[in-house]
């Protein structure tokens, strides 16, 4: 059975002013969670002198852990494992990132210190959670600028992780390591005080899963159409989220101008973030069907990805000529964050709500495969910017094309949710009903 929304018949929760403390709160988490991505490659120097090794290898060892880590989180929820246990993915994957930010600096074995940056990467699961957290309190039209919270926040942590060092500079790296940690626990303490699962959206998938066995997400063809749709967005993102310092000071930039790079790369990204939630909330109101508001977000999602791809050849081509120049490559690059929270608003609006949270995760399985690739791809190619910067500028090609054929596609098994399913109410005894669709 499909779940099809009717804005008459959604929950309470989805009208109440609670549902934005759930997008501020899941937003700090993830800032918090995303300083760990740049904070590693900002103090690299400082780390590489302790192990005695360059700071080059460091570097790629570390980012090349972590991006690993980052694909593999996937692997945990896609079999469903989360989908009525919404806080335990996200209390697990605060574990994972934060218990490690204390033994990184008393780790002084350098496999040790790879492992804990594959643990740290499984953070990342967090993405398809908040996915499926958000979506039962905002209606469908509301469910990207939700999302912009966190998802902006991904580049607004990488700017903080690049911030808090150069705050820092004064400490050794070993207790700039402690107190971003510490920054990390505030986050979750916050977002733990005040997170709550929407009442209908839990007993909906509750009573969905007792009905149901687990069905695999990869069966349904738009659990790989919106895995590939993505991926020139992740390898983008996390090539330039992890890569872009290193980049800087080969253009002959100082590490401070470096740090002020990826602060305006991650500030700007997380304000292009609520710029494409908006005017994709915008262009979905006001449509029933799930192929429409598809439709109406995909072509966000495509604007932010020719700016990625304009933003990666500026970057190439002009980087070098002057601070100045490279800040608009930068800005023009973070523009692809128009793109990731529409992508992660449609979940409800592609999937069975018994598929959502697998169907999810299983989503970001295929598109976070460029989270482990992109980097590893750019550590093995630092010595050959032009390749790296002409992969990313590919791929941003690629996207723009994929998303263009698949909006004029039909496909089954978004079609038929539209043309052929009833909505799914849950009544006062938590029991699934039928009801008759508009026309």
């Amino acid at each position: 059975m499909y779940i099809m929304e009717e804005n008459n018949e959604l929950p309470k929760e989805m009208y109440t002013r609670y549902r934005w403390v759930m997008a501020i709160v899941a937003g700090l988490l993830m800032t918090t969670s995303f300083i760990s991505l740049s904070t590693f490659s900002i103090l690299s120097d400082n780390i590489a002198k302790t192990f005695k090794i360059s700071s080059t290898t460091l570097t790629v060892l570390g980012i090349d852990s972590f991006s690993i880590g980052l694909f593999v989180a996937f692997f945990l929820g896609h079999t469903g494992l989360f989908d009525t246990k919404i806080k335990t993915g996200i209390l697990l994957s605060q574990i994972f990132l934060i218990v490690p930010q204390f033994i990184i600096p008393v780790s002084f074995n350098l496999y040790l210190l790879v492992a804990l940056r594959f643990f740290q990467g499984l953070m990342i699961m967090i993405l398809a959670l908040f996915s499926l957290q958000l979506s039962g309190w905002f209606r469908p039209e509301e469910r990207a600028i939700s999302l912009a919270f966190t998802l902006g926040a991904m580049t607004l942590g990488t700017a903080a992780g690049a911030f808090l060092p150069g705050l820092l500079s004064g400490f050794p790296w070993q207790e700039s390591y402690y107190i971003t940690g510490f920054v990390m626990v505030a986050g979750a303490i916050v977002y733990f005080a005040f997170a709550r699962d929407a009442p209908e959206l839990k007993k909906s998938l509750i009573e969905n899963k007792k009905k149901k066995h687990h069905v695999s997400p990869w069966k349904n063809s738009m659990t790989w159409v919106m895995g590939i749709m993505q991926l020139p967005v992740t390898w983008t993102l996390f090539s330039i989220g992890t890569f872009l310092p290193l980049y800087e000071t080969h253009l002959g930039y100082s590490a401070v101008l470096a740090g002020d790079g990826v602060i305006i790369w991650g500030v700007t990204g997380f304000i292009a973030a609520f710029i494409g939630a908006i005017i994709g909330d915008k262009l979905s109101k006001g449509r029933k069907a799930n192929r429409e508001i598809f439709n109406s977000r995909l072509k966000i999602m495509t604007a932010g990805e020719a700016l990625m791809g304009i933003g990666s050849l500026l970057l190439l081509f002009v980087g070098g000529i002057s601070f100045y120049l490279i800040a608009i490559a930068l800005i023009f690059n973070s523009f692809l964050q128009m793109f990731t929270p529409n992508y992660w608003a449609l979940p409800r609006n592609v999937f069975p709500i018994y598929l959502i949270g697998a169907g999810a995760f299983g989503m970001g399985l295929i598109s976070n495969s460029a989270d482990a690739i992109g980097p590893l791809v750019a550590s093995v190619l630092t010595s050959h910017w032009s390749l790296v910067f002409g992969i990313m500028i590919a791929m941003a090609l690629f996207g723009v094309v994929f998303n263009m054929v698949v909006m004029k596609t039909k496909i089954a098994s978004l079609d038929s949710m539209m043309e052929e399913e009833t909505p799914e109410i849950v009544n006062d005894d938590g029991i699934i009903e039928e009801s008759d669709m508009e026309e």
